[in-house]
């Protein structure tokens, strides 16, 4: 682990945040890329809203799990039971979907790049904190279940989970931000095309 990506993976809610909001200034104030019209348009807009539908009901999933697994038990079914880290998979299809969706192919890649040279970092570092909680079961776990690439020969889910409400809500909103940033880059493109937002850059 690199000392770049191990600092990230400490305090990626904190860089996360401070990324966003260093995007939101650079999209507020300056001008949209340019989109060819066309049909490669089109099936960029079209990739990009069947990934963030994908994103947002699969972290819904995967919360439903969460939220239906009692204090200090290792989440291992559902979406759990196929892969280690479902969420994490659900952020990277949602981050490609936004780039997609907006008509920016270059940002779906580079979104995914960014993804792709941070996160596994942040994975090995919850990966250690649940192997030390959980010992030899986490372990096991690891060993049959796949990092990444879900294994859906190993699904199982019991029949029944008892969700906590609060959790559920909670997880729902946390989903839907892909669906509002999008709506937010269309509502600030509007603008800009209407001159009602200043360009300084």
């Amino acid at each position: 682990m690199s000392l770049l990506t191990g600092h990230f993976a400490a305090h990626r809610i904190a860089w996360s945040r401070a990324l966003i909001v260093l995007l939101l200034l650079l999209v507020l104030f300056t001008p949209p890329p340019k989109v060819d019209a066309g049909w490669a348009a089109e099936l960029s807009e079209m990739l990009g809203f069947a990934l963030l539908a994908a994103a947002t009901l699969w972290r819904i999933w995967c919360h439903l799990f969460i939220a239906g697994t009692k204090d200090g038990e290792l989440a291992s079914s559902g979406p759990y039971s196929v892969a280690r880290n479902p969420l994490y998979l659900g952020n990277l299809l949602g981050v490609m979907g936004f780039g997609f969706a907006v008509e920016q192919p270059l940002l779906a890649l580079g979104l995914g790049f960014g993804f792709a040279l941070v996160y596994p970092s942040v994975v090995a570092k919850e990966e250690g904190r649940l192997g030390q909680i959980f010992g030899d079961s986490y372990r096991e776990y690891c060993a049959r279940v796949p990092r990444w690439f879900p294994k859906w020969s190993l699904y199982r889910e019991p029949a029944t989970i008892a969700v906590s409400p609060r959790r559920m809500r909670g997880a729902i909103l946390d989903a839907m931000w892909f669906l509002w940033a999008f709506a937010l880059w269309e509502f600030i493109e509007e603008l800009h095309s209407r001159k009602v937002l200043p360009t300084l850059f």
